[in-house]
């Protein structure tokens, strides 16, 4: 893996160095009191910036016309990947309790990843489209499910990837293969809430649009963070960048 990014320490609000971090239901209420705004602003931009690509491949689908259905989603997909970059940014500060000013960061986040996440996320959103023509098609019900849990802990891993490293696609391609099965038992806890909120997202109503797509994320960037930061010593590397900076 490549070195972390540097990230640049903003001013702020964020908790005392030496204060211990709270695990499990207090950690999450503890993030959803301190960092719920940047969280729900950067997943209310990603959401925008996916229904595009979600309106277009929606109207592919009606047609049951599959080049329509690629051509929709790399017509609109390039839009994802820089906003799921800076959505998995936001969660991954939160977690590191770094503090700052989430537009500023948000900003720069966005103009550093725009052109390393333009394919990815357009690859990305078509093998999601596949997978939905492959569902309407009623496509074997357990190659479906297999399909969809590689796809998802791929993504996962993909975006952990370009919100931290500056590394190649063929790279986090390798290295989602690698923690996907190192970490596998909190990779499928992952997966399965990821997936668990896609099925019952249409019967959220309001509250789905609200929480669409920062609070899984959240859920499953905080069940693999951990022995992440244990095996790449993530913070200790960001913060040494820091100084050098």
């Amino acid at each position: 893996m490549q070195s972390a990014r540097p990230f640049a320490v903003q001013e702020g609000a964020g908790p005392q160095p030496d204060t211990p971090r709270k695990k499990g239901v207090s950690r999450f209420v503890e993030l959803l009191g301190r960092d719920l705004g940047s969280m729900f602003k950067s997943g209310l931009l990603a959401l925008a910036a996916c229904l595009p690509a979600g309106l277009l491949v929606c109207l592919a689908l009606l047609a049951e016309s599959l080049p329509l259905v690629l051509l929709a989603a790399a017509a609109a997909g390039w839009l994802t990947g820089p906003a799921m970059t800076g959505l998995y940014d936001t969660i991954l500060r939160a977690l590191r309790d770094e503090p700052g000013y989430w537009w500023h960061t948000y900003r720069r986040v966005w103009k550093r990843s725009f052109r390393s996440s333009l394919l990815p996320g357009i690859a990305f959103t078509a093998l999601w489209s596949c997978l939905l023509y492959a569902w309407l098609a009623a496509a074997p019900a357990g190659p479906l499910l297999l399909s969809a849990v590689c796809l998802t802990a791929c993504s996962l891993y993909f975006w952990l990837q370009s919100a931290l490293f500056e590394n190649s696609s063929a790279q986090k391609l390798e290295n989602c293969l690698r923690m996907a099965v190192g970490f596998l038992p909190r990779t499928l806890a992952a997966v399965a809430v990821q997936l668990l909120y896609l099925f019952i997202l249409p019967r959220l109503g309001f509250f789905g649009l609200l929480t669409g797509l920062w609070l899984p994320s959240l859920l499953a960037i905080m069940l693999v963070y951990p022995p992440l930061e244990h095996t790449l010593d993530l913070e200790a590397k960001i913060r040494q960048v820091q100084t050098n900076r």
